[in-house]
């Protein structure tokens, strides 16, 4: 690696420009506020992971490379690449999974490693980013650097940071060939990109669902809070509700941690929390730079509150959250796999329909076996399938029948309640559109996964078990939850053409609107219950 000309370019631009990590090269340098009164002047002892160190008359200081503009000799100077494939993402995405799994593919099909760089030539950490300094809406490039067991360069990546709608437009304009988005393709986006013939972002082959990014509620592990609703998180984080005894705690002030609104960590918890709401968060919030201080403020405050990706929790007790419809959801890693927690978000990864070379070859990776292992690595969901038992599903089904349905559905529920506590449920679920039999794209790839599970472990029986939202009279959809269930037991079978299901007996079951896994009040809530889940036994 030391040999690369790359390499050269970077160690001399750091030590020209005076990003260098000894005091004994330090340069002076002034530091000026882009947005504020910020003014130092000292010598620059390094400048790495986006933060200048400077040593001044009164001490050292650290300031984040966004906020200021450096002026003196020792500035460092932004990089220049060619770049052979070009990705946008948001932060985090683009900081570290992306260059995890670009470093899955380099070792699997180039035999090559990766390494990160950021504007000032300077290696980039994906261990120790975090976001919680990462100011929403601004944009960064970075070098994703493949380099072969010798060190010699292989290719060069770029990875433009966006968000939201500016990731389509550069998928558009072929600024971008694939992107990684939170956020769904629009309408409006799909047109843009097929207006730029760019293809249809909802075709199979060009949108991939590739993780999960959850959310959890956090408090000390004794404050034994039994549950929230979203409106009433929102109403803490917003300041509305601010002593533990308004939600059934103890009589003590609530304490709330957050990121800083300006910052990409905090966007994705507005967006889930204050969506549709004017209410933001409280000026009484203390204000945490990463996730690690925020946990770790919440375990040394018996009154703290926060929310924090699921995969960053640590110790924290992880509060389950109470549906508008009393349903109430466990922060659990099963959960957030079968995506019927209410806090979390699709990671998605579209592509234009024209990619070639790197671009083809990257985008081919996502559909490799390996892939949930690097997910994971990022600190995200993977979509690997894990079991679990049904035991509380089971026990709101008995609540049911004691609450008295007529005697044709108490029937079902009964039959329902029987397969429960012989059988225990798989994480991945297959949705559909309204009203359609047709697989969404993720259901198409989880055939795959799901054929490769049942293979290995091996059960004894499987049964696939369909249910819909209370939309409609209840005989019809009885009848529609067992056509889809039926529908994707045959789709599975084609998917197993090497005999990965022999030995195992097969079954189609379907129980129509019984034992909704969330409310039937909003399009959302109704679209998760539209669900085909996989039981084993044996």
């Amino acid at each position: 690696m030391l040999n690369s000309p790359f390499t050269r370019l970077c160690v001399a631009a750091s030590i020209i420009s005076g990003a260098v990590t000894t005091a004994s090269f330090a340069q002076e340098v002034r530091l000026i506020g882009k947005d504020s009164n910020i003014d130092v002047i000292g010598n620059l002892l390094s400048s790495k992971d986006g933060k200048y160190l400077v040593e001044t008359d009164i001490g050292e200081f650290v300031i984040n490379q966004d906020l200021v503009t450096c002026e003196g000799e020792a500035c460092p100077t932004e990089q220049t690449y060619v770049y052979d494939l070009e990705i946008s993402a948001p932060d985090e995405i683009a900081e570290v999974l992306v260059p995890i799994i670009a470093e899955g593919y380099a070792a699997a099909a180039l035999e090559a490693e990766a390494q990160l760089y950021d504007e000032n030539g300077e290696p980039v950490d994906t261990e120790t980013v975090d976001v919680g300094d990462h100011k929403y809406g601004e944009e960064h490039d970075f070098a994703l650097l493949l380099t072969d067991l010798e060190g010699d360069d292989v290719a060069t990546f770029g990875i433009h940071t966006a968000n939201g709608a500016r990731l389509f437009e550069r998928l558009a304009k072929k600024d971008a060939s694939i992107i990684f988005t939170e956020t769904s393709a629009r309408k409006a986006d799909r047109s843009i990109v097929s207006e730029s013939s760019g293809g249809n972002l909802r075709d199979f082959d060009q949108e991939r669902v590739i993780a999960v990014d959850g959310f959890a509620m956090i408090v000390n592990p004794l404050n034994q809070i039994p549950d929230l609703s979203v409106k009433q998180a929102r109403d803490i984080m917003s300041g509305d509700i601010t002593n533990w005894s308004e939600v059934g705690g103890s009589d003590a002030p609530i304490h709330v941690y957050s990121f800083d609104p300006d910052t990409e960590a905090y966007h994705h918890i507005e967006k889930l929390l204050f969506k549709k709401s004017d209410k933001t968060l409280t000026n009484e919030s203390s204000i945490v730079h990463d996730r690690t201080e925020l946990t770790t403020a919440i375990m040394e405050d018996v009154a703290g509150f926060g929310i924090v990706n699921y995969a960053a929790k640590r110790d924290a007790r992880a509060v389950p959250l109470r549906t508008t419809c009393g349903i109430v959801q466990d922060p659990s890693l099963f959960n957030l796999k079968t995506e019927e927690y209410y806090l979390q978000e699709r990671v998605v990864a579209y592509n234009r329909s024209d990619i070639d070379g790197y671009a083809r070859e990257l985008v081919d990776f996502l559909d490799d076996g390996s892939l949930d292992g690097l997910v994971a690595k990022a600190g995200y969901i993977d979509l690997s399938i894990t079991s679990d038992s049904q035991e509380r599903a089971a026990e709101r089904l008995v609540a049911e029948l004691e609450e008295g349905e007529n005697e044709y559905e108490a029937e079902l529920v009964e039959d329902l309640l029987k397969n429960m506590n012989t059988h225990a449920r798989l994480s991945t679920t297959f949705r559909f559109a309204p009203g359609s039999k047709r697989f969404d794209n993720k259901a198409e790839r989880d055939l795959t996964r799901m054929v490769r599970y049942l293979a290995e472990t091996k059960p004894s029986e499987v049964v696939i078990v369909g249910f819909t939202d209370n939309k409609g009279p209840f005989d019809s959809n009885l009848l529609i939850s067992q056509e889809r269930a039926q529908a994707a037991l045959d789709h599975l079978v084609e998917v197993a053409t090497g005999g990965e299901l022999d030995g195992i007996t097969l079954k189609a079951a379907g129980y129509g609107e019984l034992e909704p896994v969330a409310c039937n009040d909003s399009p959302r809530g109704r679209a998760i219950n539209r669900r085909v889940e996989v039981w084993i036994a044996g």
